[in-house]
């Protein structure tokens, strides 16, 4: 644009050029905005997704924890919990935390040996492979808005903990 075009004019239409462009700056600012926004909900920001996807481990490296970090109200969660015991013999399983209170469990594959509710807790006996190895997965649902923790133990030493949030 010329200096003249950057005048405000009053023919063939009354405008004000300074405010045009500073219109024009904003919608190229709320642009980049929504652009940045897409991207990061496709990296996982609002749950499934790379930023979202988790894996914590205990001290021992006995317990591992694979989780949705960052999730939705009322969609359902995968969790995946390995441990490492001793060959054809089973694990005893402790779960908790507010995760597991305020979420209810849709799915637990495979079918635990046997289950007890130990106070706010879930003790589950996992039978494990050869190598030792028991895989438990579960799916969770919860209509909760806000930071939740859950907590998995096989054993004093062997625990792990883990944060989920759930956007509304």
């Amino acid at each position: 644009m010329d200096d003249e075009e950057l005048l405000s004019r009053r023919q063939p239409v009354k405008e004000d050029m300074r405010m045009q462009q500073r219109v024009w700056r904003f919608e190229r600012v709320g642009w980049y905005v929504l652009t940045v926004i897409v991207v990061l909900a496709l990296a996982g920001l609002f749950g499934n997704g790379p930023l979202s996807n988790r894996q914590a481990t205990s001290s021992d490296g006995r317990v591992e924890v694979e989780y949705q970090r960052l999730s939705r109200s009322g969609t359902t969660d995968k969790l995946r919990i390995t441990v490492r015991g001793t060959g054809g013999e089973p694990v005893m399983l402790m779960l908790g935390g507010s995760l597991l209170r305020k979420a209810s469990i849709e799915t637990l594959q495979p079918e635990p040996q046997t289950s007890f509710s130990h106070g706010n807790a879930l003790l589950l006996q996992l039978g494990t492979s050869q190598d030792g190895i028991a895989t438990l997965y579960l799916t969770l649902r919860s209509e909760y808005v806000g930071e939740l923790e859950g907590v998995v133990k096989a054993g004093p030493s062997s625990s792990v903990r883990f944060t989920t949030f759930l956007y509304p």
